[in-house]
């Protein structure tokens, strides 16, 4: 059954509450609800002999199972909460995972990234002995497969993923294993009368037996947040976050200020909670937020600056393209970073130029709309470049204002670019700005005069 924390708290008070409960979703709002349940259940002082708490990843079934069968030391419930649950990953999950992981990475969340890749491996079957045979030779491919990033940066990806794994002295020896046969044996047969099973976890496969089993004798709490259809968090549930944490301050915020933090909110709502207690701080008595108050303090939290940055350079507005540069330079973001971002657009502008002057010819027409965009240039529906539909066709969009001589020279000047960031005395923000400049204003010839020499 399906039901809302309020009312499993309400239950839970009145001592009539689920036995096995399950939340997945975003960490920030799991991790909330499951010690909003933890508090209702188990008073503070009995947590040392009612309460336990394990990684699933790292800890046996059997280990959970034992804990699970030994009555609490004082009365009442005792609750075994059971954090980054592995038991409902799948094979047929394989994409969602590889695409998770390469997101998190990229985010800079290493530790999480690489937890998850471990995870990803051990579903998919790998021994020890394949894991120790990874290095950054040829033998990277079945990483770099499985992680489906085939270009360059994503080779990088999975190199700089494979050493971080090899740092942390991370192993399949210590994940061990999904063990959702003793799970299932549990569910079968009931817990004993004084137990709570609280599982968490990131993501889950909804299709296999196991969570149907599951939602069928348990509770579930989908706490996923909703996307728009190119791929971000939906800005509603965002704005709700922000009101929410607002209200239980008592403080109230300008239109243009809560517009503002919204431009600079990121996906990861844990971060963004961050951003708005130092911007409470910031604030001290003071009733009402204000835009200098947000310019002042929150820092840009998402990639929305860099894929502003991307979209005005696919524009051609050079003045627009400078700006997003220096604002991202400004909050700290790396130079190599950016120049990483823009390559990979340039290379799906590339693959976009190439069809539209190719199978496309014809189907494509600038300025179509959207349904019409989909209805002839992607007659399944399927996207080709990206991950949604709408994104291939803001896509198209940018290719369109540039040609294949165009892209493929300023692929080159990216390289030239990434020379001369890494060279010694240079000042890295001139020498991004010229860059920017060129792929705006520059000739059909490849570049601003001078350019191409300037950048050796």
């Amino acid at each position: 059954m399906k039901r809302d924390l309020k009312s499993i708290l309400s239950d839970l008070a009145q001592g009539k509450g689920p036995s096995v409960m399950l939340l997945f979703g975003d960490d920030l709002q799991v991790q909330e609800a499951a010690k909003a349940i933890v508090d209702q259940v188990v008073p503070e002082g009995q947590r040392d002999f009612n309460f336990e708490r394990f990684d699933g990843r790292y800890v046996p079934w059997d280990q959970v199972q034992a804990s699970l069968m030994t009555p609490p030391f004082f009365p009442g419930v005792k609750v075994v909460w059971v954090e980054n649950a592995p038991y409902f990953f799948s094979r047929e999950q394989k994409g969602e995972l590889g695409q998770k992981i390469v997101h998190l990475w990229g985010e800079g969340k290493r530790d999480e990234a690489s937890r998850l890749l471990i995870d990803l491996l051990v579903v998919e079957g790998w021994s020890e002995e394949q894991w120790l045979g990874l290095d950054s030779g040829s033998s990277l491919a079945p990483l770099i497969e499985l992680l489906d990033v085939g270009d360059h940066e994503g080779r990088e990806t999975a190199e700089a993923l494979l050493a971080h794994c090899r740092r942390q002295g991370m192993n399949l020896g210590q994940r061990r294993g999904s063990e959702a046969h003793g799970l299932a044996e549990l569910l079968e047969g009931g817990l004993p009368p004084w137990d709570l099973l609280l599982l968490t976890a990131v993501q889950v496969d909804r299709r296999t037996r196991l969570y149907k089993k599951f939602a069928d004798q348990g509770v579930v709490l989908d706490f996923v947040l909703e996307r728009a259809r190119d791929g971000r968090v939906k800005p509603e549930t965002l704005a709700e976050s922000i009101n929410e944490r607002l209200r239980s301050a008592g403080k109230k915020i300008e239109p243009q200020a809560r517009e503002l933090i919204l431009q600079r909110a990121g996906e990861d709502l844990r971060s963004l909670r961050q951003e708005l207690d130092k911007l409470l701080l910031y604030i001290g008595d003071q009733s009402t937020i204000e835009v200098r108050d947000v310019d002042a303090i929150f820092v840009d939290q998402g990639a929305g600056w860099i894929f502003d940055l991307t979209r005005s350079v696919g524009a051609r507005d050079a003045v627009a393209a400078l700006s997003q540069l220096r604002r991202l330079l400004a909050q700290g973001d790396h130079p190599l970073r950016i120049l990483a971002t823009l390559a990979s657009e340039v290379r799906r502008l590339i693959i976009a130029r190439q069809l539209i002057e190719g199978e496309m010819r014809g189907r494509w027409q600038r300025g179509m709309s959207y349904g019409q965009f989909q209805q002839r240039v992607l007659k399944d529906g399927t996207a080709l470049l990206t991950r949604s539909p709408y994104a291939d066709y803001m896509c198209f969009q940018r290719a369109d204002h540039f040609s294949s001589r165009e892209l493929i020279a300023h692929l080159h000047n990216i390289h030239d670019t990434d020379l001369r960031l890494k060279s010694r005395g240079v000042r890295s923000q001139l020498v991004m700005e010229r860059l920017i400049l060129n792929m705006c204003l520059g000739s059909r010839g490849g570049g601003l005069p001078g350019e191409r020499a300037a950048a050796r």
